[in-house]
């Protein structure tokens, strides 16, 4: 099962017009990232410094879809344009969780820091899980908790016996 994942084409899809914008302009996919970090910031701002109703709700709501857009679009303006290199995928994969300890930082103005550490802990151990498999040779999985941290790293490392991987860890999956 894939879950929310299934939905990364269909939402790349509605994202084709900023990403294509954005290579145009030669943003480079490290900047889109840092935005992103930038805009998981601001969203736990945005929880902790704004008294909770409507206002809060949409802040929240608008910088986590900027989040989750700029999450999408690093990856996919650095395949395009043919910028993505190893670091791209370790920088890509530390933006998103500091964008997404953010966000649960501004939770502490709102939850006992217990809970607030459970809900970090849970959102972020299965992507650790995840890239450690990946560094140590594990096949990428697609599904599941740990679908989405996967996604930057190929089907095989180059220290696998069949020899170097014929990609880069910001291949898409089809040509691992």
């Amino acid at each position: 099962m894939d879950g929310l994942y299934a939905l990364k084409p269909w939402y790349a899809d509605r994202l084709g017009g900023v990403r294509a914008a954005l290579v145009r302009r030669r943003v480079s996919p490290d900047a889109v990232t840092a935005a992103g970090v930038a805009a998981g910031a601001g969203a736990g701002c945005a929880l902790a410094l704004t008294a909770p109703g409507p206002l809060a709700g949409l802040l929240v709501t608008l910088l986590l879809a900027a989040r989750l857009a700029c999450a999408n679009l690093d990856g996919a303006i650095a395949r395009e344009t043919g910028r993505g290199t190893p670091w791209g995928s370790v920088l890509n994969e530390l933006g998103d969780r500091a964008a997404e300890l953010a966000v649960l930082a501004g939770c502490l103005a709102l939850a006992p820091a217990w809970i607030v550490a459970a809900a970090a802990l849970a959102a972020t151990l299965p992507s650790w899980v995840s890239l450690a498999g990946a560094a140590a040779g594990a096949r990428a999985r697609r599904g599941g908790p740990s679908g989405r941290p996967s996604a930057a790293c190929c089907s095989r490392s180059s220290r696998s016996p069949a020899g170097p991987s014929r990609c880069s860890p910001c291949s898409p999956p089809d040509r691992c």
